[in-house]
Protein backbone atom coordinates (compact mmCIF):
# COMPACT_ATOMS: atom_id res chain seq x y z
CA UNK A 1 0.00 0.00 0.00
CA UNK A 2 1.54 3.44 -1.31
CA UNK A 3 -0.39 7.03 -0.62
CA UNK A 4 -0.14 10.73 -1.19
CA UNK A 5 -1.17 13.34 0.85
CA UNK A 6 -2.77 15.88 -2.22
CA UNK A 7 -4.90 18.96 -1.12
CA UNK A 8 -8.39 19.10 -2.83
CA UNK A 9 -7.55 21.79 -5.48
CA UNK A 10 -8.18 22.17 -9.15
CA UNK A 11 -4.44 20.86 -9.42
CA UNK A 12 -5.86 17.73 -7.83
CA UNK A 13 -8.72 17.28 -10.91
CA UNK A 14 -5.00 17.60 -13.05
CA UNK A 15 -3.08 14.85 -11.29
CA UNK A 16 -6.07 12.71 -10.69
CA UNK A 17 -6.81 13.12 -15.06
CA UNK A 18 -2.95 12.67 -15.34
CA UNK A 19 -2.99 9.85 -13.45
CA UNK A 20 -5.77 8.47 -15.47
CA UNK A 21 -3.44 8.78 -18.69
CA UNK A 22 -0.23 7.39 -16.66
CA UNK A 23 -1.96 3.78 -16.22
CA UNK A 24 -4.47 4.18 -19.40
CA UNK A 25 -7.67 3.57 -16.97
CA UNK A 26 -10.89 5.69 -16.04
CA UNK A 27 -11.46 6.92 -13.03
CA UNK A 28 -15.15 7.34 -11.24
CA UNK A 29 -15.83 10.48 -12.14
CA UNK A 30 -18.63 10.68 -9.69
CA UNK A 31 -16.35 9.90 -7.37
CA UNK A 32 -14.24 12.63 -7.82
CA UNK A 33 -16.91 14.83 -8.06
CA UNK A 34 -17.82 13.86 -4.81
CA UNK A 35 -14.80 14.33 -3.07
CA UNK A 36 -15.16 18.42 -4.40
CA UNK A 37 -18.67 18.73 -3.11
CA UNK A 38 -17.79 17.45 0.32
CA UNK A 39 -14.83 19.27 0.43
CA UNK A 40 -17.65 22.41 0.48
CA UNK A 41 -20.30 21.09 1.90
CA UNK A 42 -19.34 18.68 4.46
CA UNK A 43 -16.31 19.95 6.63
CA UNK A 44 -16.69 18.20 9.95
CA UNK A 45 -16.53 13.89 8.84
CA UNK A 46 -14.20 11.30 7.76
CA UNK A 47 -14.80 10.10 4.05
CA UNK A 48 -13.65 7.24 1.87
CA UNK A 49 -13.73 7.28 -1.81
CA UNK A 50 -12.71 4.19 -4.29
CA UNK A 51 -11.60 5.97 -7.57
CA UNK A 52 -10.85 2.61 -9.36
CA UNK A 53 -10.88 -1.19 -9.20
CA UNK A 54 -9.20 -3.46 -11.33
CA UNK A 55 -11.17 -7.03 -11.66
CA UNK A 56 -8.42 -8.94 -11.18
CA UNK A 57 -8.62 -12.36 -9.53
CA UNK A 58 -5.11 -11.82 -8.69
CA UNK A 59 -3.12 -8.91 -7.05
CA UNK A 60 -6.55 -6.74 -7.29
CA UNK A 61 -5.64 -3.20 -7.84
CA UNK A 62 -7.66 -0.36 -6.17
CA UNK A 63 -6.94 3.16 -5.97
CA UNK A 64 -8.54 5.24 -2.94
CA UNK A 65 -8.94 8.22 -0.99
CA UNK A 66 -9.45 9.12 2.36
CA UNK A 67 -10.41 12.79 3.78
CA UNK A 68 -10.03 12.96 7.89
CA UNK A 69 -11.95 15.12 9.75
CA UNK A 70 -9.17 16.40 11.06
CA UNK A 71 -7.88 17.37 7.75
CA UNK A 72 -10.75 18.37 5.48
CA UNK A 73 -8.81 20.24 2.55
CA UNK A 74 -6.59 17.49 2.01
CA UNK A 75 -7.02 13.72 -0.07
CA UNK A 76 -4.97 10.65 1.13
CA UNK A 77 -4.84 8.85 -2.09
CA UNK A 78 -3.42 5.40 -1.96
CA UNK A 79 -2.86 2.47 -4.50
CA UNK A 80 -3.34 -0.97 -3.19
CA UNK A 81 -2.69 -4.07 -4.58
CA UNK A 82 -1.67 -4.61 -7.92
CA UNK A 83 1.04 -6.40 -9.56
CA UNK A 84 4.00 -3.61 -9.49
CA UNK A 85 1.24 -0.79 -9.63
CA UNK A 86 2.52 0.57 -6.36
CA UNK A 87 5.88 0.77 -7.87
CA UNK A 88 4.28 2.69 -11.23
CA UNK A 89 2.05 4.88 -8.82
CA UNK A 90 5.02 5.79 -6.40
CA UNK A 91 6.95 6.49 -10.08
CA UNK A 92 4.26 8.18 -11.06
CA UNK A 93 4.03 11.03 -7.96
CA UNK A 94 8.23 11.13 -8.04
CA UNK A 95 7.94 12.89 -11.82
CA UNK A 96 5.26 15.20 -10.36
CA UNK A 97 6.86 16.47 -7.44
Amino acid sequence: MVFRILFIDEKLRLTLLELETFFRIKLDKAEIERVFVDAENDQISNKNYRFYQERSLFFPWKILGVVDEYEPDTLFLQSSGGFGKNKKFEDFFARHE
